[in-house]
C-alpha cells in the first residue's frame, strides 16, 4: 500500500535518482516507457505471427498509439517527478502511472469535446473509447517504464538498461523492416 504521509524518504539519501532535475526524471521516464511500450508491441506482434492470421505490420503500427502516451508521461514526470521522489520506488511507479492515466483521460475528454464542437455530427466516442480499452496497458507501460527509469540511474541498472534499450529498438526496427519487405513482396507476387 502506498503511504501518502511518509516520514522518511523512500530511497537512500545517496541514491542517484534523488539528484536528478525534473528534466532528468522526464527523459529517463520517457526512455523507460519506450522500452516497456516497444516490448508490449513486440509481444503482441509475436503472438500475431504465431496465430492463424499473422499481420505483423498492423500490430507494429500500434507504436503510433504510444506517441501521445509518451508525451503525457513526459509531462507528468516533468511536473510531478520531484514530488514523487519522496515515495518508495514501487509507490512512485504506481502513483506516476495512475496520475498519467488520469491526465490522459482528461485530455481525451477535452479532445472529444473539441471534436464534437467542431463537428456535431460525430456520433462515436473515439479517443475516449480507445483510451478506455487501452487504459490498463497504458497503466502497466507507465509503471514499468518509471520503475526502469529509477533503476537506470544506478550503476548496475545502467549496465542493463542501455543495452536493453538498444536491443529493443533494434529488434523493433528489424521487425518493422521485415514486415515491410514481406508486405512489398506479397504485393509484387500477387496476380
Amino acid at each position: 500500500m502506498v503511504d501518502l504521509h511518509q516520514t522518511e524518504p523512500g530511497l537512500p539519501p545517496d541514491h542517484p535518482w534523488l539528484l536528478l532535475s525534473r528534466w532528468g526524471i522526464a527523459w529517463r521516464s520517457a526512455l523507460g516507457a519506450i522500452v516497456a511500450g516497444l516490448c508490449v508491441v513486440l509481444v503482441i506482434t509475436l503472438f500475431g505471427l504465431l496465430g492463424d492470421s499473422p499481420m505483423p505490420q498492423t500490430t507494429l503500427n500500434l507504436v503510433w498509439f504510444g506517441i501521445p502516451q509518451l508525451l503525457v508521461m513526459i509531462a507528468t514526470a516533468a511536473v510531478l517527478g520531484p514530488w514523487l521522489r519522496r515515495f518508495y520506488p514501487f509507490g512512485q511507479a504506481l502513483l506516476f502511472s495512475g496520475i498519467a492515466l488520469a491526465a490522459a483521460f482528461v485530455l481525451a475528454i477535452l479532445v472529444e469535446a473539441a471534436n464534437r464542437l467542431l463537428d456535431p455530427s460525430t456520433g462515436g466516442v473515439g479517443v475516449f473509447l480507445v483510451l478506455f480499452f487501452a487504459g490498463f496497458p497504458f497503466f502497466l507501460t507507465g509503471a514499468v517504464g518509471y520503475g526502469l527509469a529509477i533503476w537506470s540511474v544506478t550503476p548496475r541498472g545502467a549496465r542493463v538498461f542501455w543495452p536493453l534499450l538498444a536491443g529493443v529498438i533494434l529488434l523493433f526496427a528489424g521487425c518493422w523492416i521485415a514486415a515491410r519487405l514481406t508486405a512489398a513482396s506479397a504485393i509484387a507476387w500477387s496476380p
